[in-house]
């Protein structure tokens, strides 16, 4: 019968082997990287949120030098070039709206919930558009500093407001 002899075949069959043996040492357990797994997930979004910042950074840098510049060509009365600057002012101050709102969802996304908004709006904080016409400029001198206006008052709060106070997280 041959299946008898296969059978007797199979049954006396040695499994060891160097290279089995040498690919089941390099093969590791799942849980015991998962310490690593977190390490990496941890250094990716941290990686992604300093990004995002920077893109921030960038544009409100290159609000600044177009502002000053601005500044610098209205009191030279040259009104066409300050009028200019301001567009390229208002532009870097709406990519940098932008990218401050991406950086709320990817920290909202990566569990970052209580005040979020608060700090990265006290962080982040982006001062208003400048005129483009001149007509708005009282006198044709520069716009007092947005630092020395005093913030809009709100007379209801947000939903934020609501959560941070009366919602889950008191």
């Amino acid at each position: 019968r041959t299946w008898e002899r296969s059978a007797k075949l199979v049954k006396n069959t040695d499994t060891s082997n160097k290279y089995l043996e040498h690919i089941r040492s390099e093969v590791v357990d799942p849980s015991l990287q998962l310490k690593t797994i977190e390490d990496e997930l941890c250094g990716a979004i941290g990686k992604a949120l300093g990004k995002q910042g920077e893109k921030i950074l960038h544009a409100m840098r290159e609000m600044n030098e177009h502002k000053l510049r601005y500044q610098q060509l209205l009191s030279e009365e040259s009104f066409q070039a300050a009028s200019d600057s301001a567009h390229r002012y208002n532009e870097a101050r709406q990519r940098a709206i932008k990218a401050r709102w991406e950086l709320l969802v990817h920290r909202q996304a990566v569990g970052f919930t209580v005040g979020n908004h608060s700090y990265v709006y006290k962080t982040f904080h982006i001062h208003e558009a400048l005129p483009v016409k001149f007509d708005e400029v009282n006198d044709t001198t520069p716009p007092d500093s947005s630092d020395s206006v005093a913030p809009k008052k709100e007379k209801f709060g947000d939903q934020l407001d609501w959560w941070a106070t009366v919602g889950r997280w008191r």
